[in-house]
């Protein structure tokens, strides 16, 4: 009688494990809308544009590639998702979760990143061209070579993040906190740094300006600017 018993909950159990297998796959299967889970899917360079993405969950999921673009991101997860190279142009994220995101060489440019949190992320080389950045945690990632040309930013924290050789030309700035950053030959050529938190001169003497880079005051420009090519 135990045996029997025992059978009929192995079987049980492998039942209830295929129906969550057939589950979690049909949701990698479901048509974009707004509030779908895709969490762990791969799509990887799919055309996933022009869509509303609004409070769907793309945790752990793999876009890399994909094109993204004109899309509604507003109150999404996007935790731990890959992004590498995916091109996300024109797209709006508003209250969206990017912690731990990896998107080397993705393309924001024109987007509008509003009320995140972008916390431990990897955006190496991505660019975000005359994007419009406001109310973002970006604090303790790695954004080496980030091309902000023409984006304004706004009470943007990148505290202990790495920002060495990003570019901020025609950007503009006001409430950026660099506490504890890594600027080395960071690009504020022609910027107004003035409403800059917690920029020291160590880190002004790391990077590249000019003589039209205004600097906060207390700061003076280093005799190495301009930066050699």
């Amino acid at each position: 009688m135990k045996r029997k018993s025992l059978n009929y909950t192995l079987v049980s159990l492998c039942a209830v494990l295929l129906a969550v297998a057939q589950v979690a796959q049909a949701s990698c299967d479901d048509r974009r809308s707004p509030g779908m889970d895709w969490s762990g899917c791969r799509k990887v360079d799919k055309m996933l544009d022009d869509s509303d993405y609004t409070g769907s969950r793309f945790d752990n999921a793999n876009l890399a590639l994909s094109e993204l673009d004109d899309s509604n991101f507003t109150g999404a997860s996007l935790v731990k998702t890959d992004m590498t190279r995916a091109s996300v142009t024109n797209s709006h994220f508003k209250n969206a979760d990017l912690t731990k995101v990896a998107a080397y060489r993705a393309n924001f440019d024109g987007a509008r990143l509003l009320d995140s949190m972008v916390t431990k992320s990897e955006f190496a080389r991505a660019t975000f061209r005359n994007a419009v950045v406001e109310n973002v945690d970006w604090s303790r990632s790695e954004l080496g070579r980030v091309d902000f040309s023409g984006a304004t930013l706004k009470n943007v924290s990148f505290e202990f993040s790495n920002i060495s050789r990003m570019i901020f030309k025609g950007a503009k700035l006001s409430g950026i906190d660099f506490k504890g950053a890594y600027t080395y030959l960071t690009h504020f050529e022609d910027v107004d740094l003035r409403r800059a938190k917690n920029l020291s001169q160590m880190q002004v003497d790391l990077s590249c300006g000019n003589l039209d880079t205004r600097l906060p005051e207390g700061r003076w420009i280093p005799d190495t600017w301009p930066c050699s090519e």
